[in-house]
């Protein structure tokens, strides 16, 4: 069996590995400075197996694919998600044994590679939720628009106001209403962490434009189908503009007229 201390050994020069330790179960776990798309660190591990049966084997354990049903991504249940990850698993030389992705090696020499290979295919697999997100934000954008549309007031899309320091300000909508205009931003994503980020993009656009020759009526549209959004997070939004959920259309449009 291979020991820790030899592995240790042989990566302390790679800079791409951050921490080398071992599980109570005796796996030796490998800590990248590769990351998730949320910032989680990609993790492989040197399984703890018979040393008659070689060759050693490296595996994420499954956590690529539990990363992607935690973000509501199934590839096998898209033909064209799992032709993505086919062809990272033929480029890498992977595969998958369930839902975990491994690697063999043989010897000692060949874990420095064979590491930064695996973790490698579990960052482009993990990118498959920026084809979610994609999907997400073009249906939103969609659905926005056409209560837009059915409100029966002009708009602009992708428009740029003048906020603080004379800095310009683009927001979503700016929509022109019978008594004063209205900015709009959407705020949409299946995914927790970027929600948070994109709520802090709004926040800091809501607060530039929070100026005294800004009369906009601010308004924030958010996609009230996942529950991802942190309380903070809105109560920040609300602070600074009317925060409606997309399923309340009426809400919406009455908004945009005040």
């Amino acid at each position: 069996m291979i020991k820790l201390a030899d592995i240790r050994d042989q990566l302390k020069c790679e800079a791409l590995i951050r921490a080398v330790d071992q599980l109570p179960k005796g796996h030796v776990r490998i800590e990248t400075a590769l990351r998730y798309p949320d910032g989680g660190s990609i993790e492989v591990f040197v399984l703890d197996r018979d040393p008659l049966l070689p060759p050693t084997v490296l595996s994420d354990l499954g956590q690529t694919t539990a990363w992607l049903i935690d973000v509501q991504i199934k590839p096998w249940l898209s033909k064209k998600r799992q032709a993505l990850v086919d062809d990272v698993l033929n480029i890498h030389g992977v595969r998958q044994s369930g839902g975990a992705l491994e690697l063999d090696f043989v010897s000692l020499d060949e874990v420095e590679a064979k590491v930064v290979v695996l973790a490698q295919a579990c960052l482009r697999i993990a990118d498959l939720t920026f084809t979610r997100r994609a999907s997400l934000q073009s249906v939103f954008s969609d659905d926005v628009e056409e209560v837009l549309v059915d409100s029966n007031l002009p708009y602009e899309p992708n428009a740029e106001i003048e906020g603080r320091f004379n800095v310009p300000v683009r927001v979503d909508y700016l929509v022109h209403g019978p008594k004063r205009d209205a900015a709009l931003m959407g705020w949409s994503s299946g995914n927790a962490s970027q929600a948070h980020t994109v709520a802090n993009e709004i926040f800091r656009k809501w607060y530039d434009l929070d100026a005294p020759m800004r009369l906009e009526h601010r308004v924030t549209v958010f996609d009230d189908r996942y529950d991802v959004y942190r309380t903070e997070d809105m109560e920040r939004i609300k602070s600074y503009s009317d925060l409606i959920a997309l399923s309340d259309r009426r809400a919406v449009s009455d908004a945009l007229a005040a």
